[in-house]
């Protein structure tokens, strides 16, 4: 709830700021996400692997001065993990966990320019997600064809829908607005609501943007 709290008061920053200078930045690319599970009763928490999905979004940047920038946005992130129940023999029994966000990241951000040679940029802050679908597939093969089970769970009785926490980012960008960012997350909430033991997210994402001036297009426009 706290993180909740902060999120919402980077917002209203946000409109308190509107005379700053104003980038919109779409954002996609592939997210590598896993679970941090703390239950010591089931061994196979040991083996989880990272799963790829998908992330896409964009950013709003209020230039601050300084280098300084506030950047609030919105994504659509794919999360999960998978872990190997069998394999020996031929026969394997494979289960993955796959989560659908809708996630409102408010980072704070610095950018070190280099001229003609571009910039760097270094970002951090809280982010809010909100549960669009969760569900497991169990895949079973070694006996004829592979055979999979695909169950839905449910919000408030298997997974909760809220989940939210920090993420830290390192980027480089070109003159011409093009750039490149790595992002790791850190969920800081229990997504697990069966009470049987606590899932948090994790993961990192590598991601290609692209940032346009809002006020240099509305000045081309006045000129005309």
């Amino acid at each position: 709830m706290k993180k909740v709290i902060l999120a919402g008061a980077a917002l209203a920053l946000c409109a308190q700021t509107m005379h700053a200078q104003i980038s919109i930045a779409p954002e996609a690319g592939i997210h590598l996400s896993n679970l941090s599970v703390d239950n010591t009763t089931n061994p196979f928490d040991l083996n989880l692997k990272n799963k790829v999905g998908l992330r896409a979004g964009v950013n709003v940047n209020f230039q601050l001065g300084s280098g300084l920038f506030l950047q609030p946005g919105l994504f659509y992130t794919m999360r999960g993990a998978r872990f190997t129940l069998i394999d020996f023999g031929g026969a394997s029994d494979k289960l993955s966990f796959k989560f659908n966000y809708l996630e409102l990241p408010v980072n704070l951000g610095y950018q070190y320019n280099f001229g003609k040679a571009g910039a760097l940029f270094a970002t951090a802050g809280p982010y809010v997600a909100f549960g669009l679908s969760a569900k497991t597939t169990e895949t079973v093969s070694g006996m004829g064809n592979p055979q999979s089970v695909t169950e839905n769970l449910k919000f408030g009785d298997d997974v909760n829908r809220l989940d939210f926490g920090l993420n830290f980012g390192l980027g480089y960008k070109i003159p011409v607005g093009v750039y490149v960012r790595a992002q790791y997350n850190l969920g800081l909430s229990n997504v697990n609501a069966a009470g049987d033991g606590t899932i948090k997210h994790k993961g990192f994402a590598f991601t290609l943007g692209y940032e346009f001036n809002l006020k240099h297009k509305a000045k081309a426009k006045s000129d005309k």
